[in-house]
């Protein structure tokens, strides 16, 4: 096999560390991220709604109340410390469309310490590298999370001080009708602050998501269920005995229907089912021994390279990124580019 080319040198993803009140976070990330705030709030002018703003939210305002009052206090305090008026603090388009990762998670009896993993992947353009970060929110008066995630977009790739983690990636099929309630950034955090997986699964069903994606939940044990959703409709997507892998094809009868020529190009051109099924054999190989260290190792496979779970395929679409979480331990093990090639960073929330 010839030798992967390295597109990505040597470093780490930048942390940017809140500390005090909710509303003090939010405040000292505004001020970090002044630049891409302002950018979205030009394009949010005259088109936006805040979500999370009660009186003009709707439901997904009432969500917040019960769910995560503090996430208000937040958005403002982004909103004064980028200077901008709070109902244009919109969430960053830096991330649209989904990519071709590959999620995972492990449930605390599969791994050696008797701490669930979870993570993904993060297949993308080149020029996305250098806008990785890492947000920590440890806010005096509110749970906290920790994030891989771009400037201006709160929801990121990690998990909340409740436990809870959120993985995403992109799901090739096409939607019959746009539906669903929920934005996917808020969706994405009203799930790291719930208690249960089963109020995830509710909130997912009951109001939809506005997006076509794949998400991978689990709680701090590492009971995990993945969910595909395609604009307001939500298909549960169950793991193999405490190991979970998805990558983007469905998995759900329902949603194969949706599938298109186009959609089935897509995903062998990423080699989707390869990935998956790639990742699952990895994952049993180690049943019951599973560590970090093990899952980036899983994660650095260039079985069928360069269409592999490490992703090589040029210099504008490789694997720039990988992230496994103890949410339980409260760690965050991140590599700047592919993890191949690359040391990771650990960050503790």
């Amino acid at each position: 096999m010839n030798h992967p080319a390295r597109f990505t040198a040597e470093g780490s993803v930048p942390l940017i560390n809140c500390e005090g009140t909710a509303f003090t976070c939010g405040e000292q990330l505004g001020i970090a991220w002044q630049h891409a705030l302002r950018k979205n709030a030009g394009r949010a002018k005259g088109r936006w709604t805040p979500w999370w703003w009660k009186g003009r939210g709707g439901v997904v305002a009432d969500l917040v109340e019960t769910i995560a009052p503090h996430l208000v206090d937040i958005h403002r305090g982004l909103a004064k410390g980028a200077g901008i008026a709070e109902e244009l603090c919109a969430p960053s388009p830096i991330t649209q469309p989904l990519e071709d990762c590959t999620s995972f998670a492990v449930h605390q009896d599969q791994t050696l310490d008797g701490h669930a993993i979870t993570g993904q992947t993060k297949d993308t353009g080149q020029q996305r590298t250098s806008f990785y970060q890492v947000v920590r929110l440890r806010p005096t008066d509110a749970p906290g999370f920790l994030t891989l995630t771009y400037p201006g977009e709160l929801f990121g790739y990690g998990f909340g001080s409740t436990g809870m983690s959120l993985f995403r990636n992109a799901l090739y099929v096409t939607p019959q009708r746009p539906g669903g309630v929920l934005p996917l950034d808020a969706f994405g955090l009203l799930a790291l602050f719930s208690h249960t997986l089963e109020d995830v699964i509710e909130m997912a069903r009951r109001h939809g998501v506005r997006t076509v994606a794949h998400s991978v939940a689990a709680d701090a044990s590492g009971r995990v269920v993945g969910l595909e959703m395609c604009q307001g409709e939500t298909e549960i997507i169950k793991g193999r005995d405490g190991l979970y892998a998805h990558a983007n094809h469905t998995v759900s009868p329902r949603f194969q229907s949706l599938e298109s020529d186009t959609d089935a190009a897509t995903q062998r051109a990423g080699a989707s089912e390869h990935r998956q099924r790639r990742l699952y054999e990895l994952l049993e190989q180690d049943r019951g021994r599973l560590t970090p260290q093990l899952m980036l190792r899983h994660l650095s496979d260039h079985a069928n390279h360069p269409l592999s779970i490490c992703c090589h395929r040029d210099r504008d679409y490789h694997t720039t990124a990988a992230v496994v979480a103890e949410p339980g331990r409260g760690l965050l093990h991140v590599t700047r580019g592919p993890p191949c090639q690359n040391w990771p960073v650990t960050y503790r929330l």
